[in-house]
């Protein structure tokens, strides 16, 4: 029997009933990692990309989560960290330059998985656009033409004044928010549509803390988190 796998869908549930029948298990016997929640494309321009899950069969001997560890750290010896930065300072320089915007400076880093890219410029306000849809743009087309090349299939995190820190600490204060009133009420709390990126800090944060579910529901634009009590909590 399969311990870990990974399947697409059109949205998180589709592609995680997608990996329960080829695993043949039940939702509470598997571990669910959202490794994508998918678009319905860049400005209608760029295609659809599918939602991706990974599903791990619990393991009491935590057997499985220590393979899964050994692989992630395989995929991440095989990453060229250096040409990935490189690639990725080159192609920001360019579409920046197309949107006419005027640079100062561009700072290209990574972490263990991440390459880390960070705007210095006197337009940020114009880069960052309506609630960081524009940078959030910029940061899925670098990561799309990373992922070109196998070598460089790194993810991506683009930042400009500090805006991504802002962003997750306002999305913890609404978090907290919902929190209080789920607790309080024993009702779904549900947030105002958010971008994917966004939408997945709400869920790791959640879980994070423990003790709630989270789900997503709707379409484009309108998708949106929901949190709960958890069942253990009732």
């Amino acid at each position: 029997m399969l311990k870990e796998l990974e399947t697409s869908g059109k949205n998180i549930e589709d592609a995680i009933q997608t990996g329960l029948k080829e695993l043949n298990c039940s939702r509470e016997d598997v571990e669910v990692k959202i490794l994508d929640e998918g678009t319905k494309g860049l400005f209608g321009l760029m295609g659809a990309k599918p939602a991706r899950v990974i599903l791990t069969v619990k393991d009491k001997n935590n057997q499985t989560k220590e393979n899964v560890k050994e692989k992630r750290e395989a995929v991440k010896r095989e990453i060229d960290f250096d040409l990935a930065c490189k690639n990725a300072q080159e192609y920001v320089s360019k579409i920046v330059s197309m949107m006419n915007i005027k640079v100062n400076d561009i700072v290209v880093s990574h972490d263990e998985d991440t390459v880390n890219i960070d705007i210095s410029t006197d337009s940020g306000s114009l880069l960052i656009g309506r609630s960081g849809q524009s940078l959030n743009a910029l940061e899925y087309v670098v990561q799309l033409m990373l992922n070109t090349n196998p070598s460089t299939r790194a993810k991506v995190n683009i930042d400009t004044e500090k805006y991504r820190q802002k962003q997750q600490d306002r999305l913890k204060a609404i978090a907290n928010k919902a929190i209080e009133y789920v607790k309080r009420t024993k009702k779904i709390y549900r947030f105002d549509p958010m971008s994917a990126k966004d939408r997945k800090f709400i869920h790791t944060y959640l879980k994070n803390i423990g003790g709630f579910d989270t789900f997503s529901e709707g379409e484009g634009a309108l998708r949106k988190v929901g949190v709960k009590l958890s069942v253990d909590k009732y």
